[in-house]
């Protein structure tokens, strides 16, 4: 939120937490960049306390992808526009987008710390029906292969080569390694 401000990306900004903690923080934060009069915290599960309409673009950040459908699913606050940055389960928050009337418009890769996120940007509206590697790795990503996009497929390919050698002899994952083998070789197309 200080950033927003600070960079006059946004002229207000209402920041949410579920718990105390963090809100208390924040607010911290917030006070010590002089910027109490631009931000106001709230104390909300997802949008729960947030009126329809009261903003015009939302981000959820620093959370599974699962809990981020959770929360656009409780409640509808009519944004033009949500910015997502899941931590994992990618491929579940696109299939609910896809299945949920949302569209994703951009999405870009970003790293910090030796760590890679990916962060979309989505709007309401229709989908096409998405591939197995689309809802993995992004439709917009695989579209502009720009910035970062092969060191994020390469630092998937290095998950998917770890998973397979967890199951090196474990009975009955033959299907999952099916799966993982033909998500490789796609990975391995895109960088080509």
């Amino acid at each position: 939120p200080v950033y927003l401000i600070k960079q006059r990306i946004a002229k207000r900004v209402i920041a949410t937490d579920i718990r105390q903690g963090p809100l208390c923080t924040a607010r911290k934060n917030i006070a010590a960049f002089g910027e109490s009069g631009s931000i106001e915290i709230r104390l909300s599960d997802g949008f729960c306390e947030i009126e329809k309409g009261e903003a015009q673009c939302a981000g959820i950040a620093g959370m599974g992808g699962e809990t981020i459908a959770s929360i656009l699913q409780k409640k509808d606050i009519a944004a033009s526009r949500y910015v997502l940055q899941p931590q994992s389960s990618h491929k579940e928050l696109r299939e609910f987008l896809q299945l949920n009337g949302y569209k994703i418009v951009n999405e870009k890769v970003c790293s910090e710390s030796r760590k890679m996120y990916v962060a979309m940007e989505v709007v309401r509206g229709k989908m096409p029906k998405l591939s197995t590697v689309e809802l993995e790795i992004g439709p917009a990503l695989i579209k502009n292969k720009g910035g970062e996009f092969s060191q994020y497929v390469k630092f998937r390919l290095f998950e998917i080569n770890s998973i397979l050698e967890k199951l090196v002899g474990i009975t009955g994952a033959e299907q999952r390694k099916k799966e993982l083998e033909y998500l490789k070789s796609q990975y391995e197309d895109l960088i080509k």
